[in-house]
């Protein structure tokens, strides 16, 4: 009897291991894969997106005179193309830009300014009134289409601290964002000794201004109109940069032209998905010399997919 009892023993024991060993391997194979592969985890379930930098296919670079010149391709944040761009040189109303970004990070929208001095500030204006009052947006408006030098310094001189307060926060700006090769003396792009900035330094900036849906939307937009609170006054606008009309694709930025600058002008481009930026400053012919850089961009580099 007792061997009988034995073998059946074993042959239990058996059974119990046969049942209950997968399913000890299966709660420690669940135990030890959940923290590696949570649930539901979007990172795992879908497929990471890879940018790639575009290939280039050698052709030869158009003959270009201008002082510095910079092509970056901002979804990889890939260099195309570089020629001094670490040189201070004058930006002139590409300062502009650094103005609107400064400047948006404190007021908002609907922020109302009223005009001071900034009338009697020469060169391009919108033909602002003493006295007028306008919303934040329609002075960037002023800005940054017809380039006016009377909104850039009525921005400034509502600012805490006035136009000085202003251009001190320009250059805190410069020192947060790294810029190596910048330095800001007032709010419109006036030549100036101590007024200066690269093209390297001035993308970064115009990238920065990018990442703001009201700016972007502002340097794309060829024409409007801005009227006062008080519906006193109405301003036509036209955007000084003829690209927005004339090359597929160009998403505006901005210009800038003095004597000592001679002609600059910023560009970003979007052509079957891809943003390409464009710097060029110090041409005898920024547009002409822009589109050309543009048309060999698109077709000396070819963009592979993810």
């Amino acid at each position: 009897m007792k061997p009988y009892l034995y073998s059946l023993s074993l042959v239990l024991i058996s059974i119990l291991l046969v049942i209950l060993i997968p399913l000890f391997i299966s709660t420690l194979d669940q135990t030890l894969t959940a923290p590696l592969i949570p649930e539901n985890n979007p990172q795992v379930l879908s497929v990471q997106k890879i940018n790639i930098p575009p290939m280039s296919k050698n052709k030869p670079f158009p003959q270009i005179l201008a002082r510095a010149i910079l092509i970056k391709d901002l979804s990889t944040d890939t260099i195309l193309y570089q020629k001094d761009i670490s040189l201070p040189l004058p930006p002139a109303s590409i300062t502009k830009v650094m103005t609107a970004l400064v400047a948006s990070e404190y007021f908002k929208p609907n922020s109302p300014l009223t005009i001071k001095t900034s009338i009697n500030i020469p060169g391009s204006n919108v033909g602002l009134k003493q006295g007028e009052t306008l919303s934040f947006r329609s002075l960037l408006y002023g800005m940054l289409l017809p380039s006016g030098n009377d909104a850039a310094f009525a921005i400034a001189e509502n600012y805490p601290g006035g136009a000085v307060g202003f251009v001190s926060a320009m250059n805190k700006k410069a020192a947060e964002l790294n810029l190596q090769n910048t330095h800001f003396d007032n709010p419109a792009g006036f030549d100036n000794p101590n007024h200066y900035s690269s093209a390297k330094d001035l993308a970064k900036i115009t990238q920065e201004a990018l990442k703001s849906p009201q700016l972007a939307r502002i340097f794309a937009t060829k024409q409007t109109d801005i009227v006062s609170l008080d519906k006193k006054y109405e301003h036509r606008l036209y955007n000084l940069n003829k690209l927005l009309s004339q090359i597929p694709g160009v998403m505006g930025i901005k210009t800038g032209k003095t004597e000592a600058a001679k002609e600059n002008l910023i560009t970003l481009v979007e052509r079957d998905g891809h943003k390409v930026l464009y710097v060029l400053l110090g041409s005898d012919d920024r547009f002409g010399e822009t589109t050309l850089i543009i048309d060999w961009a698109y077709s000396n580099f070819e963009w592979t997919g993810t």
